[in-house]
């Protein structure tokens, strides 16, 4: 009888097509995602020296991983040049007026280094179950983007953003 008392109460899987992810910075991103990440966390650990073998403890400190994502880009490439201007902004590779340029796309509020996103990921009937709030998300990489006019059929252009970012939280809904 014990056996049927260990069974779990949702016997569904989570599927890799139902997220959703919301940056408040980047409002013509958000539509075109097609890959997110979920970082990873790694806990430190600390060694316990001992006369035999070091013993390993708990540590204090988490790490994060990069919040990767995937998307399509728009032929206006509104998407990506939300992401480009957000970099150069923040890197400000030919003058410091260029960071003076860094404003909210959403709210035009000036010099807003970071933003906050959102990931809501979806049960099996396309319902938010569960979101992944981050807090202070910068990005520091995007990739190329690479045209071709030898492909025989088309395929639209993607492009990838990395992003760093101060923590996420994990809130079941």
């Amino acid at each position: 009888m014990a056996i049927l008392q260990d069974q779990p109460k949702n016997i569904n899987f989570l599927s890799p097509l139902g997220f959703r992810f919301k940056l408040k910075r980047a409002p013509n991103l958000n539509f075109f995602v097609t890959e997110a990440v979920l970082p990873s966390i790694s806990l430190a650990v600390s060694e316990l020296p001992s006369p035999f073998k070091n013993i390993d403890i708990a540590g204090h400190k988490l790490s994060y991983g990069d919040f990767e994502m995937t998307f399509r880009v728009d032929e206006d490439m509104a998407d990506y040049f939300e992401i480009y201007n957000w970099l150069i902004s923040l890197g400000f590779p030919e003058s410091f007026s260029q960071y003076q340029n860094l404003k909210d796309a959403q709210t035009g509020t000036p010099n807003t280094l970071y933003s906050d996103a959102t990931l809501t990921i979806l049960n099996s009937g396309m319902v938010p179950n569960v979101e992944v709030r981050f807090q202070d998300l910068f990005p520091i990489d995007i990739s190329n983007i690479e045209f071709n006019v030898t492909d025989s059929d088309v395929n639209y252009i993607t492009a990838s953003v990395t992003f760093k970012y101060k923590l996420f939280t994990v809130v079941k809904l």
